[in-house]
């Protein structure tokens, strides 16, 4: 990739200092796009259906390496919206731009949602959204009727490929641990952790299909990274919310901080030290990510990143002083750092 800007200083050797790190640092069970993930600096993460004018300017002009937006024409209401227009201008400079797809949840404004579907109709649809987000449904991802809108030739992970996406920005991939999911794979007779790297699997296979380069990159679930077929499956892992949180309705929209330690959960020395919108965030959702540590997902990224998984991060803080304590933290533990609000919609410069 070319590297744009003024973060470059090997000059034009960067580029394939970068490269020959990634293949001598790295363990050779890596995702295959892992080399390519290896020049990323600075990435960007933008949720929003409204992509253009001053925002896209901005992007396209920016020195990112990497971006991360919404494949908006699978939006129903902006079927005939100008992807390929979008994505040539965002590719300037050989920029990364993947597709945020949702594999763990059916999200009722896609093109593929049906007028009379709601939770039980049809039956994979298995719950409403446990953090609250409106029009978001937990499925039983295994389920061959839900597998067909992403994968095969027909499908959108294929038609994200051939539009000129890089790759895809997984969410949900913790589905396999969601407490309805794991119900509802428990009466159909499957292992929802099994379930979701097999589906992780056939999503990659069928992106490079298309596109022999096709990345993949998973967003939360750490965990599984310590298996090593999903560690070759996948290129890249990022994890939300390492040290700072938000809420899901953007109030308040960062600034939270994790305890720092399995120790320091649930202390009154913890509590103490949140503002008192992050204490009531604390306290509505007694299994949010303030009732975990940032130990504990930082060793779950050390370990993916020890079987050569590129690992980035998301940390929602807009206060300078976080800002800058999210990204020292994770750039002196080799990860790739990006910061925003809750609601992922604001541009914000590389830091």
């Amino acid at each position: 990739m070319t590297v744009r800007g003024n973060h470059a200083p090997y000059g034009g050797l960067r580029p394939l200092f970068l490269i020959l790190l990634a293949v001598f640092a790295w363990p050779a069970i890596a995702g295959p796009g892992s080399a390519r993930l290896a020049q990323v600096q600075h990435w960007y993460y933008h949720l929003g259906f409204e992509l253009e004018g001053r925002k896209l300017r901005q992007i396209a002009d920016s020195d990112y390496d990497m971006v991360v937006i919404e494949p908006i024409y699978t939006e129903a209401e902006n079927l005939d919206y100008p992807i390929r227009e979008t994505l040539a201008r965002l590719h300037q400079g050989n920029r990364l731009v993947l597709a945020y797809i949702d594999i763990g949840q059916a999200e009722e404004w896609r093109r593929y949602w049906q007028p009379d579907w709601r939770v039980g109709a049809p039956a994979w649809i298995v719950a409403n959204d446990p953090d609250g987000w409106d029009g978001n449904y937990p499925v039983a991802f295994w389920h061959p009727d839900w597998q067909r809108i992403w994968l095969g030739q027909s499908g959108l992970v294929a038609d994200l490929a051939r539009v000129g996406f890089d790759g895809v920005y997984l969410d949900w991939v913790e589905a396999y641990s969601d407490d309805s999911v794991i119900r509802a794979a428990r009466q159909s007779g499957k292992d929802p952790r099994r379930e979701m790297i097999r589906f992780v699997s056939a999503i990659a296979q069928a992106g490079r299909a298309e596109s022999p380069g096709f990345l993949v990159i998973a967003q939360n679930a750490a965990e599984l990274a310590a298996d090593r077929h999903y560690a070759r499956v996948i290129d890249g892992l990022a994890q939300e919310q390492v040290w700072f949180d938000g809420a899901a309705d953007n109030h308040p929209p960062g600034d939270c901080p994790l305890p720092a330690l399995d120790n320091d959960i649930e202390t009154r020395a913890f509590e103490n030290s949140l503002s008192r919108a992050c204490l009531q965030l604390y306290r509505d959702y007694p299994d949010s990510t303030l009732h975990v540590s940032s130990q504990s997902y930082i060793d779950a990224l050390q370990t993916a990143r020890a079987n050569g998984v590129a690992v980035f991060t998301v940390d929602y803080t807009l206060k300078p002083r976080n800002i800058r304590a999210a990204i020292n933290r994770a750039r002196s533990l080799g990860f790739i750092p990006f910061t925003s609000a809750r609601a992922l919609d604001r541009y914000h410069p590389p830091y």
